[in-house]
């Protein structure tokens, strides 16, 4: 028993299981990927945007999104042609297809730059691996198949951290001074992403979804009731004085 690793994890992705002496790895280094307004031309969302290894070195702007989406039908899923379509009224960005496999093991942490016209908001986010389209389904309107890695959630009003047991990579939030915002301010919010260890293949986007709600259509075990108050308009700011960035744990190549 004592000679067993102290870690055993599973890899999604590749349905893999390993055994390591540290978690997350000891080899593992954190890559930013900076939120941008380009247009990754891969899903049909509220502003399609991209994920990009490059730092914003001009006025990169922002990204805006009113709620509740008139599109919403359940929570805040909307319907496409062919059903439920969870991307449709949702802030994306999406990597461009990977040149070789990405993998990832540890803490991931959205170091999000935001501003609110209400007094309190909150931000529900999925990092998911999408899968390559074909030209076909794309022109036909079709989403790209997708499954969801990992969650994270934060609302606004409890962004106040523990400093002492905070980390680089996880925020340690206090849950017990919750301070409203200032409609209009920008603010920093450091948001946990749950910790996991995923394979993306070649080809495959990484891609990040923002949103203040969830729904019982897709997210069935962490749901939260979308309350008639929530009505406004929140902006995600990524230019080079307000950069948002996402940092994964990525395991270097063997």
């Amino acid at each position: 028993y004592d000679k067993r690793p102290n870690v055993r994890l599973h890899v999604g992705g590749r349905n893999e299981w390993r055994e390591d002496a540290a978690w997350p790895p000891k080899n593992v280094k954190y890559k930013p990927f900076y939120l941008s307004k380009k247009t990754s031309g891969s899903v049909n969302s509220i502003n399609d945007g991209s994920l990009t290894t490059d730092a914003p070195k001009t006025n990169g702007g922002s990204t805006s999104y009113d709620y509740p989406d008139p599109g919403w039908k359940l929570g805040t899923v909307g319907f496409g042609p062919f059903g439920p379509d969870p991307a449709r009224g949702v802030v994306t960005f999406t990597t461009a297809p990977l040149e070789k496999d990405l993998e990832i093991a540890g803490p991931i942490i959205l170091e999000l730059q935001a501003s609110s016209t209400c007094s309190d908001t909150d931000f529900v986010v999925k990092l998911s691996d999408q899968q390559p389209q074909s030209k076909g389904d794309r022109t036909k309107g079709l989403q790209p198949a997708f499954n969801v890695v990992s969650k994270g959630w934060l609302r606004a009003s409890h962004r106040e951290k523990d400093e002492k047991n905070s980390t680089k990579q996880r925020p340690f939030y206090t849950h017990t001074n919750p301070q409203p915002i200032e409609p209009g301010e920008i603010y920093t919010y450091e948001i946990e992403v749950m910790p996991c260890a995923h394979r993306f293949k070649a080809g495959h986007r990484i891609r990040l979804e923002i949103v203040n709600g969830d729904s019982p259509l897709t997210d069935s075990l962490f749901t939260h009731q979308y309350l008639y108050y929530k009505v406004g308009t929140d902006t995600f700011w990524h230019n080079a004085k307000n950069v948002s960035r996402l940092l994964l744990p990525v395991v270097p190549a063997k």
